[in-house]
């Protein structure tokens, strides 16, 4: 047996139409991304919709329920395991979550990050793949009201957020109407158990990858509480922060050795347009029409280096693998630049960035 695997990866996912037609490709673009994709032992997405016919509206600004036919032509495509703990996928109450869940695990998709209670959203997922044993952890710092899972009810595995501003009066006075900063911490509560999950699992698997959904989801910038949670999970034991939500990739720090990456943007992105209310064209129209994939090469269960590959959405919201080296380079550029300021060294060739680590131990 191998101890080589490569486990890649997509962003987040809001798909709403089929993806095959009479079992061949509805996009003929996106088939391309796959088979990049298909290249690994495990294709990973974040979840970012409800596959059922049940379920209510809840106040969230942005909400697809989806045909679950869909959910089916996902796992066809080649995905094997997603995150749930997105702040999309309890967007129709608890019953269509149940659902979500259950027609990904139907597509073949392994879930993590969401369940019936607390218990069950907070349990790792572990696969064995050829000698390596690899564990996976999701959770999410985004919670609208009644989202986080509890020890009675439904929903995604959270990390509290505490935020407050940041009143300078001398400053508020001299500039009336100025945006004031937005200090924020994760809950240490939260994080305490987050880390005694890590610790618990670390012994049980050869490497532990921690799913975050976090940050703003217009643009690149990062919160203040990023950071210091990426920090927290790696030095718990983690070998990989894989960040998602931010609508934008926003580039890999390199911490002990080890990469946290903040996010790789959208992947499918079919916000409905045509029926979108004005607050909701504001945000769409601040989603980056491109965005990343990758793929993460683990050896002697270590993660030693991580090929992105840049794509764009057509206008059908499909992400279309780039293979111009001329029109994917902006795009690596600012990834490199990005996380050039994370202490990451990124290397372009041509139409990928590639980032190399060396962990200790």
């Amino acid at each position: 047996m191998s101890s080589k695997l490569v486990f890649s990866a997509a962003g987040d996912i809001v798909v709403r139409n089929r993806l095959y037609a009479d079992g061949n490709p509805v996009s003929a673009g996106y088939e391309k991304t796959l088979r990049y994709l298909r290249k690994a032992d495990i294709v990973w997405a974040s979840c970012e919709v409800q596959f059922s016919a049940k379920g209510y509206r809840t106040d969230a600004p942005i909400a697809y329920l989806v045909d679950p036919a869909v959910a089916a032509d996902l796992g066809k495509a080649g995905f094997s395991m997603m995150t749930v703990a997105t702040n999309h996928t309890r967007d129709f109450g608890a019953e269509a979550f149940m659902d979500t869940i259950a027609h990904l695990h139907q597509a073949g998709i392994a879930t993590v990050g969401g369940g019936e209670d607390l218990a069950a959203a907070q349990a790792p997922r572990i696969v064995q793949i050829g000698e390596t044993k690899l564990g996976v952890i999701a959770v999410s710092c985004l919670l609208p009201p009644d989202y986080a899972a509890t020890e009675g009810r439904p929903g995604i595995s959270p990390i509290r957020i505490e935020q407050w501003p940041e009143i300078n009066p001398v400053l508020l006075a001299t500039e009336p109407g100025a945006p004031m900063k937005m200090r924020s911490r994760a809950v240490a509560e939260d994080v305490g158990g987050l880390v005694a999950q890590i610790k618990s699992l670390r012994s049980k698997v050869d490497v532990l990858v921690v799913s975050v959904h976090w940050g703003f989801g217009r643009g690149n910038p990062k919160a203040e509480y990023q950071q210091p949670l990426g920090h927290a999970i790696i030095d718990a034991g983690a070998d990989m922060v894989l960040g998602n939500h931010p609508h934008s990739p926003a580039g890999v720090e390199t911490y002990q050795g080890k990469p946290i990456l903040y996010s790789l943007g959208n992947h499918i992105a079919q916000q409905d347009w045509d029926n979108a209310t004005p607050v909701q064209k504001d945000i769409f129209s601040q989603i980056d029409p491109w965005s990343m994939v990758c793929s993460i090469a683990i050896d002697n269960h270590k993660i030693r280096e991580i090929e992105f590959r840049a794509t764009h959405c057509n206008s059908d919201g499909m992400p279309v693998l780039i293979d111009d080296a001329d029109i994917a380079a902006p795009v690596l550029a600012d990834f490199k630049r990005l996380s050039a300021a994370m202490q990451t060294e990124t290397v372009v060739d041509g139409v990928r960035a590639v980032c190399r680590f060396t962990p200790a131990g």
